[in-house]
């Protein structure tokens, strides 16, 4: 999703707005599964945070939150410089290696597609989240191209699932030198335009910690709902991840539609399904489609009130 690290630079360069997330609801013309609407969940309905929904009874296991460790099951996260600079062309080097010291060259493929290694980075105040786009060369190495477009302590995402091993998401801090001025999120935060784009994002649900959680976004614009959402990773509608505030834990996001046709298109929004393991405020993030345009967006929603 190709245009992420220029939008990161962006927002976080002019952070001083509160920062959205987008969801949506799907429907596709090719026939693919719709989920409706909300009650109530209408874009001309700011005020309402949509009502709970029920959770499964599920206990969230070791690798449903990720990010948080540099080595597990063996697998190590190594990067090849932990310095970068500040708002100069660079490159994010590292490789993941085995339990022997050797990089591993041999990834299990996503089963919704996509890139067998899922990378991002953020910063330590939850600002800037980026997907990034990394290949993987003959000595072992992936490298992704990079601006980092603030200072301060990133951490950098893989997730991945070795060939013969398990799913995994490691995570490790990269550094980018210079004054730090962190940023503060409000405490909940559902509406808002998707960036510097024309397009009104909403988020209806409620995170559920202990449980799985239904999420809904609605797209609209100049109040008249959005239908030409197109596929993105995986040929789903929408590429979503969900960050803790404190540890920066990523939560893993599913979108219920998947496998759309390049030509299918949805409106005005997709649904997405996370289980989160404990109470806390989470950063949500959103890449979408629509229009030939990729857009991004972010949201702040803590779990449910009592849990």
């Amino acid at each position: 999703m190709g245009r992420i690290a220029g939008s990161a630079g962006t927002r976080i360069a002019a952070f001083g707005a509160a920062s959205v997330l987008v969801f949506t609801v799907a429907w596709t013309a090719g026939g693919i599964t719709q989920a409706p609407l909300l009650p109530g969940a209408g874009a001309d309905d700011p005020g309402s945070a949509g009502p709970v929904l029920p959770a499964r009874s599920a206990q969230p296991g070791p690798d449903d939150t990720g990010g948080v460790l540099s080595t597990a099951s063996g697998y190590t996260l190594v990067p090849q410089q932990v310095v970068q600079p500040y708002r100069e062309p660079t490159e994010v080097a590292f490789t993941i290696t085995g339990s022997d010291g050797t990089p591993v060259t041999r990834f299990d493929p996503p089963a919704g597609g996509g890139s067998v290694l899922d990378v991002a980075v953020i910063r330590r105040d939850v600002a800037g989240y980026t997907r990034l786009h990394a290949t993987l060369g003959p000595d072992g190495v992936w490298r992704a191209p990079m601006t980092f477009p603030g200072e301060g302590v990133w951490r950098l995402y893989a997730a991945f699932t070795p060939t013969g091993g398990p799913a995994l998401d490691l995570g490790t801090d990269l550094h980018v030198p210079g004054p730090y001025g962190a940023f503060t999120f409000p405490t909940e935060n559902r509406t808002g335009m998707c960036g510097a784009s024309d397009e009104q994002v909403r988020v209806d649900g409620v995170l559920l910690p202990g449980g799985e959680s239904r999420l809904y976004a609605t797209v609209s614009r100049d109040g008249v709902p959005v239908t030409n959402l197109e596929p993105v990773t995986g040929g789903a509608f929408g590429a979503m991840t969900a960050v803790r505030q404190g540890d920066l834990a990523r939560v893993p996001v599913q979108p219920e539609v998947s496998g759309a046709a390049d030509g299918d298109r949805a409106g005005p929004g997709v649904a997405f399904t996370t289980s989160v393991p404990a109470p806390g405020s989470y950063r949500l993030f959103l890449d979408y489609r629509s229009g030939g345009e990729l857009r991004s967006c972010e949201f702040t929603l803590p779990t449910a009130t009592g849990s």
